[in-house]
């Protein structure tokens, strides 16, 4: 029977310097999992992520500074099984791409997710979402159904975003998500920008 997954993908910069309206909007969406981007990863990094997991009622899977400013939250009813924090190339002092891997369980049901950020020129964005997917071939050689929210990834139809579409479905812009996996209701959710909006996913794994 599939498991129902509701996921979330989240811009922290919209929110600024207000932590704890960035929690809120996460606690409000009710997730299992998820993607924070452009997340805490300059002084205290870990520190700040641990308390906005705290204050939307979720844990730190992983992530921060080392994956590129990504972060990966998740329920206590999720299991983590592995974790990997990936550098991109070209990488930089400043705004380095990256990205958070996780091999993670709900319900019996195995799945990876990963935030990720691309960043440069066409052809920098292309290389690394191939060495995106040469990591996540890397971190569960059985391939479980795959989730990827990627900020940066391009519009639909060029080159980086196929790399990443692949055997996946492109979804609200920035998702690609397994065919494997069925896609419910998506929705935007209140606290995010016009711009860079909050994204939550009912997904069945």
């Amino acid at each position: 029977m599939p498991t129902p997954l509701r996921l979330l993908s989240i811009d922290a910069r919209t929110f600024g310097r207000d932590r704890a309206r960035l929690a809120k909007a996460i606690a409000e969406a009710q997730p299992d999992v998820a993607c924070v981007h452009r997340g805490p990863h300059l002084l205290r990094w870990r520190t700040i992520s641990a308390a906005i997991g705290r204050r939307s009622g979720l844990v730190v899977v992983g992530g921060g500074r080392p994956a590129g400013a990504n972060l990966l939250l998740s329920s206590l009813a999720v299991d983590v099984l592995a974790v990997r924090d990936v550098r991109l190339q070209p990488a930089s002092q400043l705004d380095a791409p990256g990205a958070c891997l996780a091999a993670l369980r709900l319900r019996g049901q195995e799945f990876v997710l990963v935030s990720a950020t691309l960043i440069g020129n066409a052809a920098e964005r292309v290389a690394q979402a191939r060495e995106l997917q040469a990591a996540i071939d890397r971190l569960v050689p059985s391939a479980p159904p795959t989730i990827i929210s990627a900020q940066g990834a391009d519009r639909p139809g060029t080159v980086a975003w196929q790399s990443l579409v692949d055997s996946r479905v492109g979804v609200a812009g920035r998702m690609f998500v397994d065919a494997r996996i069925d896609v419910g209701e998506v929705s935007e959710v209140a606290g995010g920008s016009a711009v860079s909006p909050a994204i939550a996913l009912e997904l069945s794994v």
